[in-house]
């Protein structure tokens, strides 16, 4: 009888999962990291190596690459952020790119240790800085990451579909 009062209960947790599941289309399966106030999809290979009230660090050890996300002063431009990194002295290089229709402004740097990217955005009404410590030269790895981190980010409050 015991066992049998203990399936029903594993059976009802089950329910209420796929419920809220379908309630809210967020999937309690998948890898989603919570970052102040925001989601988005754990890429894979990365572990999460520091976090702080503004910033998470993502690390890929494999590939040797570190993702610095901060969420930047929403009264304060992107362009802002991005005129003032242009002023770096191990800036190089810069352009503008779109990532479904999130504006990008990048910046690229480098020093003997590494190269690196910055990306300033703004999605859903919120200032993002993505900062990519690329020590082995792995740039179209880099960038494949960076997209997927930027269109899986959405408020928490927002559920996910799919």
């Amino acid at each position: 009888m015991k066992k049998l009062y203990l399936l029903l209960i594993i059976l009802i947790l089950l329910m209420v999962e796929v419920n809220l599941y379908n309630y809210n289309g967020f999937d309690f399966n998948s890898n989603k990291i919570e970052f102040n106030g925001t989601k988005f999809n754990l890429p894979e290979n990365f572990n999460v190596a520091n976090e702080s009230e503004n910033t998470i660090s993502l690390y890929d050890k494999s590939d040797n690459i570190t993702i610095n996300m901060t969420h930047l002063n929403d009264n304060i431009s992107i362009k802002t952020y991005f005129q003032k990194a242009l002023k770096d002295n191990f800036t190089v290089g810069n352009e503008t790119q779109k990532i479904d229709n999130i504006t990008l402004y990048v910046t690229y740097r480098e020093t003997n240790y590494t190269n690196s990217t910055q990306l300033f955005f703004e999605k859903d009404n919120t200032n993002y800085r993505m900062w990519i410590l690329n020590y082995d030269n792995k740039n179209e790895y880099s960038s494949k990451i960076a997209a997927e981190i930027i269109t899986s980010l959405r408020p928490a409050n927002q559920g996910y579909i799919g």
